[in-house]
């Protein structure tokens, strides 16, 4: 499967999740016992990553199941852990893995991020892309970053990740989903990890 069906697919996903499953409800973040960066943080944001992914999942699994998507074998899992088969690192679980299961065919690797957190935890999500990219025993032909977030945040990581390319590194996709709009766009970044 080449690459443009694979974000195509995604794409769609996205624009087809339901606001309703992503927003959160009025929570008063001030009485929780956070750090103040993490406080500061949530203050600011009307979304988290969960709800987004878990909504994406659904999505994409309905577009698998009324035939939309046909990854030609390979299936979409979640957060899979495959410590116990040696594949990940304590900590590099993936959000979403595409792949044959019990095989060595592994079409995509995909890791979502708010825009508003930190250049430093969407940078760390591309170099795991990469890393699963180039990895002798896992192999994934594609990785993909799911960047969620307003268009004012959008532009701001935009710039971060523009500045991380880097001539012969590996090829991530980067997928903005705009949170104003509800549409998504795409870029190619290449980094070197």
């Amino acid at each position: 499967m080449v690459i443009r069906e694979v974000i195509k697919a995604i794409k769609v996903a996205l624009e087809n999740m339901d606001q309703n499953y992503c927003t959160l409800s009025q929570i008063d973040y001030a009485k929780i016992d956070l750090p103040k960066t993490s406080l500061d943080n949530l203050l600011k944001e009307k979304y988290l990553e969960r709800p987004f992914a878990y909504e994406f999942y659904y999505q994409l699994r309905k577009l698998i199941d009324n035939g939309d998507v046909d990854f030609d074998g390979p299936i979409i899992q979640a957060e899979v852990d495959k410590r116990y088969q040696h594949c990940f690192e304590k900590g590099k679980i993936p959000d979403f893995i595409i792949h044959i299961p019990n095989s060595k065919k592994n079409l995509a690797v995909i890791e979502f991020k708010l825009a508003t957190r930190l250049k430093s935890d969407i940078k760390q999500d591309i170099e795991k892309l990469a890393k699963f990219k180039t990895d002798l025993q896992l192999k994934y032909i594609n990785g993909v970053e799911v960047i969620l977030g307003d268009m004012q945040s959008l532009k701001a990581r935009g710039e971060d990740i523009s500045n991380w390319n880097q001539i012969g590194g590996e090829e991530i996709i980067i997928i903005e989903f705009n949170t104003d709009s509800w549409k998504t766009d795409h870029s190619v970044l290449h980094f070197k990890a």
